[in-house]
């Protein structure tokens, strides 16, 4: 907090006095001081606190008696000897020590990595600002604010006696020369009773000499740029002479961050680039001779980040294509000094490099490297894909040189650098047709970078990749809307598509792929999940633009894509096993849906019909069925939309085809009526003999797949039975299209019904209401009958005026109520005799209410006669029957009343 402060204040006063740089640098050093100062007095107490407690376990152990002493040794052996106190005191203390007298000692893994709160009651802060603590440790705040301030009055000294030409050049630069000098000499001769100070009084010291060579070779005539350069070479190496003698990785950090700020301190405006360029040259084979001897990783970290942020900032601000050939050399130079400082760096240490600070060398390189280069070759018509292919060169050579060591402890980086050369060489093509490398570059290392979070448990290194892969999504964002070119596949944005796509996929299975041990971020898991979401989104928009504007009939093509990442992702988790490849199916059917959906709306709103079961469409549903049920048939538990949701689209389909044919052929109503009908006929077969046979490619429960999934066919049967109802017909009684369509619908609806009632308990009121629609269906074919043979138009009024027509009725419903009577009374079934007396009811009702009004006609009369006689007979030949309980107490009566004339006799 205080360093933020700092800076920003310091900034505010130096923008008061026209000197921002100057200011906010001074009040960094001013809040770093006080930061330091605070985490000194934290850390002091702790020490305090381990001393008590180390008393207070002495004691205890004095008192204890040789049992617990025995007890403890069986128990803490891995950290002390209890049988000796003093063993114990010297393991705490050297724990203490560890953490306050040798911060340039790393702490054990076990102690950096515990999950606990330390004694003070703060939690501990993640491993990134551990290590960088261990650095910083032990430093003086004070002095380390009050040597930047020296540095900084130094460069504005220089710069001063520069424009105002006061005292003589070798006066002015003896000065600040002696300086450097003076400190440097100070601080090794008081090494040993100053500490840790004398390393940043060495440290200020070489920055002030860097400062002095820059100055003469810069501003005067004093020196040629030969002879500063012998000299900053020397300087690099007592540097780095100076750092190794003392095992001091602050020395090296100091003197190589004083170096770098030495060009920006003492700038006039002036682009002398190939001073500027040479010099850091220098500073960097200093950072490389160190990294050579030493594992300082933050000496490494910081030449870098000083590196190419300075000389990025340069070519976004001073550069030309003019300057080509003079900036190339130092950009490669600069390149692959960075990258054998990282081969180096993960030859020594092997398997055991993590964090934020090696993932930035491995991932950032290439990275920032590449952007520089592709600024540098803006200019050139396929410096791109130039660019590309010799930084794929470089990775593969590393690649190869990594194989040949033959170490298990270094599979991980050849992987990254074989991964990066592959990453390279697929760009050579897209670049020489054009493509976003924001885009590409930091999604593939956003997803490189998270997968080295999760192997390495590095919560810092995830949360830089999902940073990153939010700027590439934003960097694509800006160039919306995406566009496609002539060529397929390599015009336009389908790779940034891809790309992107693949890179969020990447960042799921590294979620999926990461260690027991790895610790998630808050929200992390859904963050993941978030990731393969949009991962599958860019991947299938990829290839459906492409098919969109190349295809007149895009939907087939699509599908088939579609359909084949499924296979592939099936093929997958069966190699690995992972939640990311299933995810496939789980969106694979609702993609579908809103694929023909949108198709069928499109093709309303235009009002032109189009085939989808054409060749190609039958095809893309035949890859379309055997993708999916290949995904669904290993699941354990799918949910029942899953297992509906393709019989139903499937039929959906059929009844498109059918409408289309339709139009296509200029079919009236009635015959399109039967051939929606043949449509749906095929789903309810298959469905059926697949269900009874149990040959669906996944367990079928019949209660789902006999009650749920007809439901639709059986309400589009309805709306069919309907159409027939109302609509007129023409053609022989009993044969016409409406009178089959409707019994057709009847009858399926009825095999329906009657196989659920076999398999399982049929539901009472589907049963009635089928029956209801199987009366109005044979009323309305008698009523047909009469119309067609007498030739009566199909109209409600004039059918029920016509005497025939009643006639018809009152015969035919009365006919229906003997058979429901007279069978009633054989099966002694009561409800089915009293529907039949209900029927019969109606029927009398008609004859006084309708046909009496008419009674001097032969066709009343005849009614008349008809119901009459039918009457007496079902009252003679089929009474009700007993009611259950009725007869069951009657039979109860009879077998006493015998029983008791046994026991008379």
């Amino acid at each position: 907090m205080w360093i933020w402060i700092g800076l920003f204040f310091g900034a505010v006063l130096g923008a008061l006095a026209e000197q921002v740089l100057a200011g906010a640098g001074l009040g960094l050093a001013l809040g770093i001081g006080g930061e330091l100062w605070l985490r000194l007095a934290r850390v002091q107490t702790q020490v305090q606190l381990l001393s008590k407690q180390i008393s207070a376990l002495q004691h205890k152990l004095h008192t204890d008696g040789a049992s617990s002493a025995s007890d403890a040794s069986s128990q803490h052996q891995t950290i002390a000897d209890p049988a000796d106190p003093n063993d114990l005191q010297t393991e705490l203390v050297s724990v203490v020590t560890l953490m306050s007298a040798e911060p340039e000692r790393s702490l054990p893994v076990p102690v950096a990595s515990q999950s606990v709160k330390d004694l003070s009651g703060r939690k501990p802060v993640p491993m990134l600002f551990q290590q960088l603590w261990a650095v910083l440790a032990g430093v003086n705040p004070l002095v380390l604010a009050g040597l930047a301030v020296l540095f900084l009055g130094l460069s504005f000294l220089a710069t001063y006696f520069a424009h105002q030409g006061l005292l003589s050049m070798q006066v002015r630069l003896g000065f600040i020369g002696l300086t450097g000098a003076g400190l440097i000499g100070l601080g090794w001769w008081k090494r040993l009773r100053l500490g840790s100070n004398a390393v940043l009084l060495q440290g200020a010291g070489f920055a002030v000499v860097y400062l002095c060579l820059f100055a003469a070779c810069k501003y005067y005539p004093m020196i040629s740029p030969g002879v500063a350069f012998v000299l900053m070479l020397l300087t690099v190496l007592a540097g780095s002479g100076f750092a190794l003698a003392q095992h001091s990785q602050r020395l090296a950090i100091l003197a190589t961050a004083g170096g770098f700020l030495v060009p920006i301190l003492t700038s006039d405006g002036s682009n002398r680039f190939v001073a500027l360029f040479g010099y850091y040259l220098l500073l960097n084979a200093g950072v490389l001779l160190l990294a050579w001897l030493r594992q300082w990783r933050w000496l490494n970290w910081t030449g870098f980040v000083a590196t190419f942020v300075i000389s990025l900032s340069w070519q976004l601000l001073q550069y030309r294509s003019a300057d080509y050939l003079l900036v190339q050399p130092f950009f490669a130079a600069f390149f692959l000094l960075y990258l054998l400082i990282g081969y180096r760096f993960t030859l020594r240490q092997g398997h055991q490099s993590r964090g934020l600070i090696d993932g930035s060398l491995v991932f950032g390189l290439p990275l920032l490297s590449f952007s520089q280069q592709l600024l540098l070759t803006e200019h050139f018509r396929h410096g791109d894909g130039i660019s590309a292919a010799v930084y794929a060169l470089v990775y593969a050579g590393l690649y190869a040189l990594v194989r040949r060591q033959q170490r298990d402890d270094l599979q991980r980086f050849a992987q990254i650098q074989l991964g990066l050369a592959l990453m390279f060489a697929s760009l050579i093509l897209p670049f020489s047709f054009g493509a976003s490398w924001t885009t590409v570059g930091w999604a593939l290392e956003a997803a490189g970078l998270c997968w080295l979070g999760y192997q390495q448990q590095s919560r810092a290194s995830r949360v830089g990749a999902y940073l990153l892969m939010l700027g590439a999504l934003l960097a694509f964002a800006l160039q919306w809307p995406a566009q496609t070119g002539a060529l397929w596949f390599v015009q336009g944005d389908f790779i940034n598509w891809l790309v992107l796509g693949i890179s969020l996929l990447l960042l799921c299975i590294s979620a999926d792929l990461r260690p027991a041990a790895a610790r998630l971020l808050p929200a992390e898991a859904g963050l993941a999940i978030c990731c393969f979401m949009l991962g599958w989104y860019c991947w299938h928009r990829a290839f459906f633009a492409e098919f969109a504007a190349h295809l007149d009939t895009p939907l087939p093509w699509q599908l088939i894509m579609a359909a084949a990442s499924l296979l592939l992702s099936c093929a997958l988790v069966k190699r690995w096993p992972l939640p990311s490849f299933s995810r496939f199916g789980w969106l694979f059917l609702p993609l579908a849906w809103w694929l023909y959906g949108n198709e069928l709306a499109l093709q309303l709103y235009q009002g032109v019909w189009g085939p989808v079961l054409s060749w190609q469409g039958a095809v893309a549903v035949l890859v379309t069925v055997v993708a999916y049920y290949r995904w669904l048939q290993p699941q354990a538990q799918p949910h029942a939309v899953y297992l509906l949701g393709m019989p139903w689209l499937l039929s959906l389909l059929l009844l498109w085809q059918g409408h289309y044919l339709a139009t296509l052929w200029s079919l009236e109503q009635r015959y399109e009526l039967v051939l929606l009908f043949s449509c749906l006929t095929l789903p309810v077969i298959c469905s059926l003999w697949l269900t009874l046979r149990q040959l669906w490619p996944h367990p079928a429960p019949l209660a789902l797949f006999l009650r749920i999934l007809p439901l639709p066919w059986l309400g589009l049967l309805l709306w069919l039975w309907y159409l027939a109802l109302l609509w007129p017909t023409a053609g022989w009684p009993l044969l016409n299209l409406n009178d089959l369509l409707m019994t057709g619908c009847i009858g399926l609806s009825w095999l329906q019904l009657l196989v659920l009632r076999r398999e399982l308990a049929a539901e009472p009121y589907a049963e009635l209401l089928l029956k209801s629609l199987s009366f109005i269906s044979a009323t309305t074919l008698l009523v047909r009958a009469i119309q067609l043979s007498l030739g009566l138009p199909w109209q409600w009024s004039v059918l029920w005026q016509s005497s025939e027509v009643q006639l018809g009725l009152a015969i035919g419903w009365t006919l229906l109520a003997l058979a429901l009577m007279f069978s009633g009374d054989k099966a002694q079934h009561r409800l089915r005799w009293q529907a039949g007396a209900a029927l019969l009811a109606l029927v009398l009702l008609k004859l006084f209410l309708v046909d009496l009004a008419d009674a001097g006609s032969l066709s009343r009369i005849v009614s008349f006669i008809t119901v009459g006689g039918l009457t007496v007979l079902i009252g003679i030949k089929a009474p009700l029957p007993a009611a259950k309980q009725k007869a069951a107490t009657h039979d109860t009566a009879s077998v006493s009343a015998e029983t008791a004339d046994e026991s008379g006799r």
